[in-house]
């Protein structure tokens, strides 16, 4: 089996950056295993009242800073930091970006 054949390989490189919003572009692979990888950039101007993530993700920040709004408390983070959150209900949370910049991070998550 070639490189390209490999279902292990996600040539990110060549992947359209797709605009999901007006703040948010994503790469996204679906791997064999069922998790989910997505680049992410996220740009400044994210709404305030958007709705609540209840998914789990793994997150590392390259570039940028976010805050996560969770019900009970927030959390920033910046280059080089990285961020677990369950799923459910319970951990439910809102990024935003903080400062002018975009933010550009990985994300994966596990089904």
């Amino acid at each position: 089996m070639s490189a390209e054949e490999s279902p292990y390989i996600f040539r990110a490189s060549q992947a359209e950056l797709v605009a999901e919003s007006d703040t948010l572009k994503v790469k996204e692979a679906h791997m064999p295993d069922g998790m989910i990888v997505r680049y992410q950039e996220r740009s400044p101007g994210d709404a305030e009242d958007g709705d609540w993530c209840e998914t789990g993700h793994s997150a590392y920040i390259l570039s940028g800073r976010l805050r996560y709004e969770f019900p009970d408390h927030e959390v920033e983070i910046g280059p080089g930091d990285i961020v677990h959150i369950p799923a459910g209900h319970a951990h439910r949370h809102r990024p935003h970006v903080l400062g002018d910049d975009p933010v550009k991070y990985f994300i994966t998550e596990f089904s």
